[in-house]
């Protein structure tokens, strides 16, 4: 396989891109994620790579498409521990079958009459529009037809010898209008029992053919974290007084613990972790209901809580990546406060979670569904990944953890004008999600299109979940 770095900006994260066959880092040159180096691999002949070129990194984040679905589950078990997030697009890992990928007969037509003609034939299919066989024909791969024919018939030999490697994706993407994978195939492939993660795998069907807007699935499933840190810095010394959802949310989390939790807390001599401590709401009621534990908070962007300085052990992480770091079974609980959102991978994030907790201890988290600050994110198109609370149930199940309480409502607060609701979010650094590859999002253009309702009031909804998790 060959590689290329298309985006070096010293970032200790990585977006990784398995392409598809026949293309080439070209294809990608203009794909930017602000807060990651980007790199691009492809040439499937061999599936041979020294990945040592990843060493500087701390998190990966990888997107493969097509045929490079197949090559990353077979190629990135290494540096599987840095990898948080998958995304696999219209690609499967049986590439070559007539029920889960490209039927036979297609795929070794394709093989043995390839030549120039029949490649441009190929590459037109690709794309489901003119304007995307345009935009694709600016960043033409430029390859010899020759390593294209060995690369097809590697791939073959490959998957008729081998065996698939089964690794997990978080969401597999297809395509509705998909004239290579057929998305038929693509749904069986992701439905079935044929991974053995794949039930848990998240599968969205898009509109377009099998060539896709890749700027577009960077920026929806990637978390810019750095631009969240800085943002959530600037809005600490605001974020309590204009944080009133998350004070409730807080309140609610702490009530619906029952009697058998809060007594257990009262009397715990061991170690609480508290993930996204923040301006320390939770904190300080942790502190006062489970006064003989050790307590350890752990936030991206906020410092100690002056409250708890003595107290608490703090450290400032990426908490998706130290979690990693923790020993297996060494915490009865982890709290979490409108937090796991900002995460590149919930299912990694909860099988975390069960890794690290004793038996019969509990992970009391609260986060936020889809929906969320629907308002805004109408009219940006651009929004946190955020999953269903029926989501979020499953990957709990799927992770090992029993569930003790899940308690989804919606917050409503309402604003004279739409400049105040956006006000709000920036004094919450809730609006960290506005910066794309593309740039800033038009906040004239938000002000512009944002609705008022028929109380003449501007309105932005929030929909909590909260989740009282055991370990069995």
């Amino acid at each position: 396989m060959k590689y290329q770095l298309i985006s070096d900006t010293g970032s200790h994260r990585l977006l990784l891109i398995f392409a598809g066959w026949g293309m080439d880092a070209n294809v990608f040159s203009e794909i930017r994620r602000p807060g990651y180096d980007v790199m691009v691999v492809w040439d499937y002949r061999t599936f041979h790579i020294d990945w040592r070129v990843c060493e500087s990194y701390e998190e990966i984040c990888l997107m493969a498409w097509s045929m490079g679905v197949y090559a990353a589950s077979q190629t990135t078990q290494a540096i599987g521990y840095k990898i948080t997030c998958r995304i696999a697009v219209n690609g499967t890992l049986r590439p070559i079958d007539d029920t889960n990928g490209i039927p036979e007969a297609i795929y070794f037509g394709t093989l043995n009459g390839l030549n120039e003609r029949t490649l441009a034939k190929f590459f037109r299919r690709m794309c489901d529009t003119a304007e995307d066989f345009e935009l694709f024909n600016q960043h033409r791969p430029q390859r010899p037809i020759e390593e294209l024919r060995d690369e097809l018939q590697a791939i073959a030999d490959r998957q008729i010898l081998h065996t698939s490697t089964h690794i997990h994706w978080d969401v597999a993407i297809i395509s509705k209008n998909d004239r290579i994978f057929p998305p038929i195939n693509q749904q069986h492939a992701w439905h079935s029992g044929d991974c053995t993660e794949g039930e848990a795998t998240i599968v969205e069907m898009m509109m377009g053919g099998h060539f896709v807007d890749f700027s577009s699935l960077v920026d929806r499933y990637f978390i810019d974290k750095e631009a969240m840190q800085q943002r959530f810095a600037a809005g600490t010394a605001s974020y309590e007084a204009n944080a009133d959802v998350q004070r409730q949310v807080v309140d609610i989390m702490i009530a619906r613990l029952g009697r058998g939790i809060v007594r257990q807390l009262a009397d715990y001599p061991g170690d609480i972790l508290e993930i996204g401590s923040g301006s320390g709401e939770l904190s300080r009621r942790l502190a006062a209901i489970a006064p003989k534990a050790s307590l350890y908070l752990w936030d991206i962007a906020a410092d100690c809580p002056a409250a708890l300085r003595q107290r608490a052990n703090f450290v400032r992480c990426d908490a998706e990546l130290k979690l990693r770091s923790l020993e297996s079974e060494s915490l009865g609980f982890i709290f979490s406060a409108s937090t796991i959102h900002w995460f590149n991978s919930p299912d990694n994030f909860m099988q975390q979670c069960a890794r690290v907790l004793r038996p019969e201890g509990y992970a009391v988290l609260s986060t936020y569904c889809y929906g969320n600050l629907h308002q805004v994110t109408d009219i940006t198109h651009n929004a946190l990944p955020l999953l269903t609370a029926e989501r979020w149930k499953f990957i709990a199940r799927a992770a090992g953890l029993e569930i003790e309480d899940a308690y989804a409502f919606q917050r409503d607060l309402d604003f004279a004008t739409a400049a105040d609701a956006l006000r709000h979010l920036k004094l919450t650094g809730v609006n960290s999600l506005g910066r794309t590859s593309r740039g800033e999002v038009n906040t004239r253009e938000i002000l512009r299109k944002f609705p008022m309702m028929l109380d003449g009031r501007y309105h932005l909804t929030y929909c909590p979940l909260i989740l009282i998790l055991r370990k069995a």
